[in-house]
Protein backbone atom coordinates (compact mmCIF):
# COMPACT_ATOMS: atom_id res chain seq x y z
CA UNK A 1 0.00 0.00 0.00
CA UNK A 2 1.34 3.36 -0.59
CA UNK A 3 0.82 6.08 1.50
CA UNK A 4 1.14 8.77 -1.01
CA UNK A 5 -2.10 7.11 -2.95
CA UNK A 6 -3.49 7.88 0.38
CA UNK A 7 -2.40 11.39 0.87
CA UNK A 8 -3.25 12.38 -2.71
CA UNK A 9 -7.12 11.54 -1.52
CA UNK A 10 -6.35 14.36 0.82
CA UNK A 11 -5.56 16.82 -1.85
CA UNK A 12 -8.84 18.23 -1.88
CA UNK A 13 -9.47 18.97 2.11
CA UNK A 14 -5.99 20.27 1.74
CA UNK A 15 -7.50 22.82 -1.42
CA UNK A 16 -10.05 23.94 1.08
CA UNK A 17 -8.36 24.57 4.14
CA UNK A 18 -5.09 26.57 2.48
CA UNK A 19 -7.76 28.90 0.48
CA UNK A 20 -10.61 29.42 3.00
CA UNK A 21 -8.22 29.62 5.54
CA UNK A 22 -5.55 32.09 3.68
CA UNK A 23 -8.43 34.17 2.60
CA UNK A 24 -10.79 34.38 4.91
CA UNK A 25 -14.35 35.36 5.04
CA UNK A 26 -15.76 35.53 1.14
CA UNK A 27 -13.95 32.95 -0.48
CA UNK A 28 -15.29 29.92 1.12
CA UNK A 29 -17.63 29.05 -1.79
CA UNK A 30 -14.49 29.41 -4.21
CA UNK A 31 -12.86 27.42 -2.11
CA UNK A 32 -15.52 24.61 -1.82
CA UNK A 33 -15.41 24.71 -5.23
CA UNK A 34 -12.04 24.44 -6.01
CA UNK A 35 -12.16 21.70 -3.52
CA UNK A 36 -14.87 19.86 -5.50
CA UNK A 37 -13.06 20.30 -8.97
CA UNK A 38 -9.71 18.71 -7.29
CA UNK A 39 -12.12 15.50 -6.08
CA UNK A 40 -13.52 15.44 -9.51
CA UNK A 41 -10.09 15.04 -10.87
CA UNK A 42 -9.34 12.50 -8.66
CA UNK A 43 -12.42 10.32 -9.27
CA UNK A 44 -11.94 11.12 -13.07
CA UNK A 45 -8.39 9.85 -12.70
CA UNK A 46 -9.16 6.70 -10.91
CA UNK A 47 -11.97 5.94 -13.38
CA UNK A 48 -9.28 6.53 -16.28
CA UNK A 49 -7.36 3.75 -14.27
CA UNK A 50 -9.98 1.03 -14.31
CA UNK A 51 -10.22 1.50 -10.70
CA UNK A 52 -13.17 2.54 -8.62
CA UNK A 53 -13.36 5.57 -7.06
CA UNK A 54 -12.10 5.68 -3.97
CA UNK A 55 -14.04 6.63 -0.40
CA UNK A 56 -12.02 9.84 0.18
CA UNK A 57 -12.36 11.14 -3.42
CA UNK A 58 -16.49 10.72 -3.76
CA UNK A 59 -16.59 11.85 0.01
CA UNK A 60 -14.57 15.05 -0.74
CA UNK A 61 -16.89 15.95 -3.96
CA UNK A 62 -20.08 15.18 -1.38
CA UNK A 63 -18.67 17.21 1.28
CA UNK A 64 -17.68 20.41 -0.87
CA UNK A 65 -20.65 19.96 -3.17
CA UNK A 66 -22.45 20.60 0.23
CA UNK A 67 -20.54 23.47 1.73
CA UNK A 68 -20.22 25.14 -2.18
CA UNK A 69 -24.18 24.88 -1.57
CA UNK A 70 -24.51 25.89 1.69
CA UNK A 71 -21.72 28.87 1.09
CA UNK A 72 -23.87 30.89 -2.06
CA UNK A 73 -27.72 29.51 -0.57
CA UNK A 74 -26.81 31.53 2.45
CA UNK A 75 -24.16 33.90 1.77
CA UNK A 76 -24.24 34.72 5.80
CA UNK A 77 -22.73 31.44 6.48
CA UNK A 78 -19.64 32.73 4.76
CA UNK A 79 -17.58 34.03 7.74
CA UNK A 80 -18.43 30.88 9.73
CA UNK A 81 -17.51 28.45 7.24
CA UNK A 82 -14.43 30.64 6.70
CA UNK A 83 -13.65 29.68 10.15
CA UNK A 84 -15.21 26.29 11.00
CA UNK A 85 -15.63 25.14 7.76
CA UNK A 86 -12.12 23.21 7.32
CA UNK A 87 -13.06 21.12 10.69
CA UNK A 88 -16.21 20.33 9.61
CA UNK A 89 -15.19 18.91 6.64
CA UNK A 90 -12.47 17.00 8.36
CA UNK A 91 -14.69 15.77 11.18
CA UNK A 92 -17.11 14.91 8.49
CA UNK A 93 -14.70 12.56 6.52
CA UNK A 94 -13.39 11.39 9.98
CA UNK A 95 -17.33 9.86 10.51
CA UNK A 96 -17.07 8.42 7.14
CA UNK A 97 -14.23 6.28 7.54
CA UNK A 98 -15.17 5.49 10.81
CA UNK A 99 -18.44 4.28 10.10
CA UNK A 100 -16.60 2.02 7.03
CA UNK A 101 -14.21 0.56 9.48
CA UNK A 102 -16.65 -2.73 10.56
CA UNK A 103 -17.61 -3.48 6.70
CA UNK A 104 -14.69 -2.24 4.43
CA UNK A 105 -11.76 -0.25 5.65
CA UNK A 106 -10.98 3.21 3.18
CA UNK A 107 -7.80 1.79 2.75
CA UNK A 108 -8.31 -1.73 1.57
CA UNK A 109 -8.93 0.29 -2.19
CA UNK A 110 -5.33 1.35 -1.72
CA UNK A 111 -4.25 -1.99 -0.08
CA UNK A 112 -5.99 -4.19 -3.32
CA UNK A 113 -3.23 -2.44 -5.98
CA UNK A 114 -0.67 -4.16 -4.16
CA UNK A 115 -2.02 -7.14 -2.85
CA UNK A 116 -3.34 -10.20 -5.13
CA UNK A 117 -6.86 -10.65 -5.34
CA UNK A 118 -6.87 -14.07 -3.76
CA UNK A 119 -5.89 -12.36 -0.28
CA UNK A 120 -8.55 -9.58 -0.35
CA UNK A 121 -11.00 -11.91 1.45
CA UNK A 122 -8.96 -12.84 4.11
CA UNK A 123 -9.49 -11.78 7.42
CA UNK A 124 -5.92 -10.90 8.13
CA UNK A 125 -6.09 -8.42 5.32
CA UNK A 126 -9.02 -6.79 6.63
CA UNK A 127 -7.53 -6.73 9.99
CA UNK A 128 -4.27 -4.73 8.97
CA UNK A 129 -6.44 -2.80 7.02
CA UNK A 130 -8.86 -1.85 9.71
CA UNK A 131 -5.83 -0.73 12.13
CA UNK A 132 -4.37 1.34 9.38
CA UNK A 133 -7.65 3.18 8.59
CA UNK A 134 -8.58 3.50 12.27
CA UNK A 135 -4.96 5.16 12.56
CA UNK A 136 -6.13 7.59 9.94
CA UNK A 137 -9.48 8.06 11.34
CA UNK A 138 -7.89 9.02 14.63
CA UNK A 139 -5.59 11.52 12.48
CA UNK A 140 -8.12 13.18 10.94
CA UNK A 141 -10.33 13.44 13.87
CA UNK A 142 -7.75 15.24 16.28
CA UNK A 143 -7.11 17.82 13.38
CA UNK A 144 -11.31 18.43 12.69
CA UNK A 145 -10.97 19.62 16.77
CA UNK A 146 -7.88 21.53 16.24
CA UNK A 147 -9.43 23.13 13.24
CA UNK A 148 -12.10 23.73 15.37
CA UNK A 149 -10.23 25.87 18.27
CA UNK A 150 -8.11 27.49 15.56
CA UNK A 151 -11.26 28.72 14.13
CA UNK A 152 -12.82 30.20 17.47
CA UNK A 153 -9.55 31.55 18.12
CA UNK A 154 -9.12 33.24 14.57
CA UNK A 155 -12.50 34.32 15.26
CA UNK A 156 -12.48 35.72 18.52
CA UNK A 157 -9.38 37.84 17.15
CA UNK A 158 -11.10 39.03 14.07
CA UNK A 159 -13.36 40.83 16.21
CA UNK A 160 -10.91 42.72 17.62
CA UNK A 161 -7.80 43.06 14.51
CA UNK A 162 -9.64 41.80 11.48
CA UNK A 163 -9.18 38.63 9.59
CA UNK A 164 -5.43 37.31 9.62
CA UNK A 165 -4.64 33.87 9.35
CA UNK A 166 -0.58 34.08 10.43
CA UNK A 167 -1.25 33.85 14.06
CA UNK A 168 0.46 31.28 16.19
CA UNK A 169 -2.80 29.65 16.96
CA UNK A 170 -3.22 28.98 13.08
CA UNK A 171 0.42 27.93 12.75
CA UNK A 172 0.01 25.50 15.59
CA UNK A 173 -3.29 24.23 15.26
CA UNK A 174 -3.77 24.50 11.42
CA UNK A 175 -0.37 23.10 10.34
CA UNK A 176 2.25 21.78 12.82
CA UNK A 177 -0.02 19.66 14.56
CA UNK A 178 -1.86 18.28 11.73
CA UNK A 179 1.58 18.12 9.93
CA UNK A 180 3.30 15.76 12.60
CA UNK A 181 -0.21 13.78 13.13
CA UNK A 182 -0.06 12.65 8.98
CA UNK A 183 3.79 11.92 9.31
CA UNK A 184 3.61 9.83 12.77
CA UNK A 185 0.41 8.12 10.63
CA UNK A 186 2.26 7.77 7.19
CA UNK A 187 5.06 6.17 9.32
CA UNK A 188 2.50 3.73 10.86
CA UNK A 189 1.18 3.13 7.59
CA UNK A 190 4.70 2.15 6.03
CA UNK A 191 5.55 0.25 8.90
CA UNK A 192 2.55 -1.71 9.14
CA UNK A 193 2.56 -2.61 5.27
CA UNK A 194 6.22 -2.39 5.41
CA UNK A 195 8.95 -6.35 5.22
CA UNK A 196 5.80 -7.88 7.13
CA UNK A 197 3.02 -6.88 4.91
CA UNK A 198 3.07 -10.17 2.79
CA UNK A 199 2.69 -12.57 6.42
CA UNK A 200 0.17 -9.77 7.55
CA UNK A 201 -2.16 -9.92 4.44
CA UNK A 202 -1.87 -13.39 3.55
CA UNK A 203 -2.83 -15.32 7.01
Amino acid sequence: MSAKSILIGFLPWIAFSMISTRVGPGAVGMAALIALVVAAILVARSVARGQSPKLLELTGMVTFAAMGVWALVDPASDAFLAFYGRGVAALVLAAVIVATLASRPFTEQYARESVPQEYWDSPRFHEVNRRISAAWAGTVAVMGVGHLIAGALAQNAAEYSGYLASRPGDLILNWLIPGLLVLLTVRYTRRVTGADAPAQVTR
